[in-house]
This record gives C-alpha cells, structure tokens and sequence, in this order.
C-alpha cells in the first residue's frame, strides 16, 4: 500500500535495524506473549513489511507505531484522509489499547471522509462506519476506556443530533428507523424479550435503557441525545478524575438538549423531522447537573446551572406543573451569586437573563 511505503527509507531502515539488533529478544517475547487475540483479523492487503513488522516486533511494536503515527499527522496536515484510514487502522493493530488512535480513525472517518461525499446515503455510511469502529471494535477491546464511551456519545450528540452537516436529517432518519421497531409509540424502550435481542445485536443493552428511563424520564430513543447519554452515562460510571467530569458533561449536555426538544414530534413514514420538548426530565436534569456542580465545583458550571434553570422555568412556566417551576425557582435563587439580583418567575418566563460582571 501506498501509506506505509511511502514512510521513507530512513524510518523503514530503523525498524530493520532495531529488528536485528533485538532479535533473539523479541522471539523470547513473541513466545511468551503468543500474539494477543487483539491481532488475529489481519487481511491479505496487510503489506509484506508491515507483517514482518507485527510478527516480529511483539513487545516493542509501539515504536513501530509511532513511526506510523509521524506518518498519520503528515497525512492529516496534507487533508490526505482516505489514506489515513489505512494506515490508522495498521495503528490499532499495533497498539489496541491506544484509545486515541480509536478516536483519531473514527473522528476521521465520520467527520473528514464523510464530508468529502456529495450524496447524503454516501455520508451515512462513513459516519456509521466511525461510530461502528468505536463501539464494535474499540470498546471491544478497549471495555474500560471512558474516553472511547465519552467520544462514541459526542458522535450521537454532534454528528447526527446537531444539524451543522447538511446530510443531518439523513443521519437522524436513519437511527430513528433503526431502533423504532423496538420502542413504545413514544419513543421509550418496548423490553420485550424479542425486542431485547434485537437491541442487543445494535449494542443496546434494554436494561440499561430502561434504568436510564426511570432516572431521567421518557428517553426518546429515536433521538441521537438518548444514545450520547446512554454512552456517555457508561463512560461516568468508570471514569476518574477530569475524566470523570467530561464523561458526567457528556451526560448533562445532551439531557438539557432533550428537555428542550427531547421528543419526536414528526412523521419517520412521511419524512417529517419535527421535535418538541421533554419537559419531563426537566427535575432530573437539574438534579443531575446540581451533583455534577457538587463534585466539581467551578463558576463556569455554576453559570451552565443557572441558564439551564432558567430556561426550563420559562419552558416550564406555561405547562401545568408549577409545582416543578418552583422547586427550579427555589434552587436558582439559591445559585445566583450574592448581588444578583433575583427575578421572579414571570420576568424569567419574559426572557430575563443573568448579567454578568
């Protein structure tokens, strides 16, 4: 291949070199280690070198991929991106458990490539291949890695709930018409033994869809935000540290998003895309942002608190549950900094906004 030939002499006489140099050890080592199970789905378009490489180098592999990896960032400076499939590919091999080479190659392809098809169906499928790399196969191998779950869900929340990509409603469409045979007539998870098994073979686990239904609410699972919390709330559960607190945004940031237009609305036979509010998780994600914001405290999620709350009182303000707009109005007046001054409810359903010195 083309990719891996044109790593230059220099770099390819390096291996050769370090290959000699270390032989006996690395065969001791190929011995021992047998070849992890992570490697047995080489192909025929593997080059020979790159096979020599891989058989030989077992423990010291990662040089090799650090080779390839001055090769991925050439590549990516030169918008050479179908050629970085390839070749981050060839990264993985070498070294599964390097989660940014998962997200590299599934970010590529569902963003860098995709974008280069002009027909929308053209633009779903490298986008569903960028998801698939990351759940079927990095998280395979990867099962404890937050950040590949973390990365998995932005892709739900961005590349198919948001609408930047032109092709977005042929993104939408499709996951929607994917998982509504196995849903109740609003959206929620039908945990019926079939439908559990079909589910599965998607990689949804219906218990876990349904114990996120009973803490947030109503989840619409033909919604992209449904699946970024189902992935992301798995990354929270594992993660530590800073970590910990990317995964948890990765949960409030689209649970905000649904409450505001969490249910679909339209028509998937007539190829209406339409949405409306959720106001249901509105309690539910206050709560979850208010444990966030107590764990890790900072002015800027103290502010996403605020406008969170006050939307959703004026969301909430011309439903029938006032008894949900004033525990949201009691824990804003409680979060608003010591000289702000406080609006009533009727000035926030008015627009009222916070301002800040």
């Amino acid at each position: 291949m083309r990719c891996f030939g044109s790593i230059g002499a220099a770099s390819a006489l390096a291996i050769f070199v370090l290959l000699a140099a270390w032989q006996s050890r690395l065969l001791a080592e190929r011995r021992r280690t047998n070849l992890p199970d992570a490697y047995a789905g080489y192909t025929s378009d593997v080059p020979p070198a790159l096979t020599f490489v891989l058989a030989g180098l077992g423990g010291f592999r990662g040089i090799a991929a650090e080779l390839l990896w001055l090769r991925a960032d050439r590549l990516q400076e030169e918008g050479r991106f179908l050629e970085l499939v390839q070749l981050a590919d060839w990264i993985t091999m070498l070294d599964p458990r390097a989660s940014e080479a998962w997200t590299y190659n599934a970010w590529n392809l569902a963003y860098n490539i995709s974008i280069m098809m002009i027909r929308p169906e053209d633009r779903l499928r490298w986008v569903q291949n960028g998801i698939a790399l990351l759940r079927d196969e990095g998280l395979r191998v990867n099962p404890r890695e937050p950040r590949l779950f973390r990365e998995l869900a932005w892709l739900f929340q961005n590349k198919i709930g948001d609408s930047l990509d032109s092709a977005h409603l042929t993104y939408k469409f499709a996951l929607a018409e994917t998982v509504a045979p196995f849903l109740h007539s609003d959206g929620t998870v039908n945990g019926t033994p079939e439908n559990r098994a079909a589910l599965a073979k998607l990689r949804l686990d219906a218990d876990r869809m349904t114990a996120l239904e009973s803490r947030f609410g109503p989840l619409d699972w033909r919604l992209a935000e449904s699946h970024a919390i189902y992935w992301a709330s798995q990354g929270a559960d594992i993660a530590t540290g800073n970590e910990s607190l990317l995964c948890r945004r990765g949960v409030y940031q689209p649970l905000i998003l649904c409450v505001f237009r969490g249910r679909f609305t339209g028509s998937l036979e007539k190829r209406r895309w339409q949405t409306d509010t959720n106001l249901a998780l509105a309690l539910p994600t206050a709560d979850y942002l208010a444990d966030t914001l107590k764990d890790f405290p900072s002015h800027t999620l103290n502010t996403v608190y605020i406008n969170y709350m006050l939307k959703a009182i004026s969301a909430l303000a011309g439903s029938n549950k006032d008894d949900h707009v004033q525990i949201l109005y009691a824990r804003l007046l409680a979060a608003l900094p010591p000289k702000a001054k406080a609006p009533s409810v009727d000035e926030i359903s008015k627009g009222w906004e916070l301002e800040y010195d």
